[in-house]
């Protein structure tokens, strides 16, 4: 009897265990629950002048205002903190900034805040990969740099705020050029060109180097998403030489001929930053491969 009983136990305790409803099985009471602590929130109004937002062309000049939602990133050393987003007020070269910081690394009383717009949803201060179109939309988005620092005067641990000292006052970190390619009088479409500095200064992109904001040096590529009626073509340039220097472009055409210009540009386009420089008819040659008088052609 004692060996039935052994061979039956299993069956009836699996059979219990099948009967046991769904809803007896509750949620554990240390499940996480969302906190907003160490979450801070960020209120400062903003200035920009005249001359320091690009990007809405009235004849010959760049007119400052902010938009709606327009969104500012929030750096303390170089390290990411949050997002603010912008609110207009009737006069639009004023807005009010708000948003949280998502990171207090830094936000400490008397600590620098450095506020750089636009913030880019790779939150990069980069020059790279622009495409020639006029001012508003990709150029407006996405390299219209400015910047403005605040210092924080409170952080309150109680309602999570940090409080800063003034308004961010913002400069714009670079200019806006607009250029147009001529061969023998008549325009050039490009289908891709290349601005290079013969400074040596023409920054591709910043980013922190452990103590200051530092630039990377290169050559600016630009490639053009379709040839504009008025054959001219914008760039966000930032240049840090502060001495009469030269650009010297790369040109492909449309019909993939290639052709080389330089245009000269003073020490007082490149002195102050925030500007709009035309230079409507850079003249553009096709240049000579044949080889030097008395030299022979060789195969490579």
């Amino acid at each position: 009897m004692k060996t039935k009983f052994f061979c039956i136990l299993p069956i009836i305790l699996i059979t219990l265990a099948g009967c046991q409803k769904e809803e007896d099985i509750t949620p554990n009471d240390n499940t996480e629950k969302v906190t907003t602590e160490g979450i801070y929130t960020l209120t400062v109004e903003a200035i920009k002048k005249v001359d320091t937002k690009a990007l809405a062309l009235d004849g010959n000049t760049l007119n400052a205002t902010w938009a709606s939602g327009e969104k500012v990133g929030v750096y303390v050393n170089g390290t990411y903190c949050g997002q603010l987003n912008a609110t207009p007020k009737a006069d639009a070269t004023k807005a009010t900034l708000s948003g949280t910081l998502t990171s207090t690394a830094g936000i400490v009383a008397d600590a620098t805040i450095l506020l750089l717009f636009p913030d880019r949803s790779d939150h990069a201060w980069d020059y790279t990969g622009q495409a020639g179109a006029a001012p508003g939309g990709d150029l407006a988005a996405r390299f219209d740099y400015a910047t403005a620092t605040l210092t924080i005067s409170e952080v309150n641990n109680v309602n999570n705020t940090v409080i800063t000292n003034g308004t961010a006052a913002f400069q714009n970190e670079q200019s806006v050029y607009r250029f147009g390619f001529k061969d023998s009088g008549n325009y050039i479409d490009p289908k891709a060109f290349t601005v290079s500095a013969a400074g040596g200064q023409l920054v591709q992109s910043m980013s922190w180097n452990g103590s200051a904001w530092a630039a990377d040096y290169g050559n600016i590529s630009v490639t053009p998403a379709s040839a504009p009626g008025d054959h001219f073509y914008y760039v966000s340039l930032r240049n840090d030489q502060t001495t009469d220097d030269t650009y010297n472009f790369t040109i492909t055409g449309s019909d993939d001929v290639l052709y080389m210009a330089s245009k000269g540009i003073p020490a007082s386009v490149l002195d102050v930053p925030g500007k709009f420089i035309s230079a409507k008819s850079v003249n553009a040659t096709k240049p000579d491969f044949s080889p030097a008088s008395g030299t022979t052609d060789t195969a490579l």
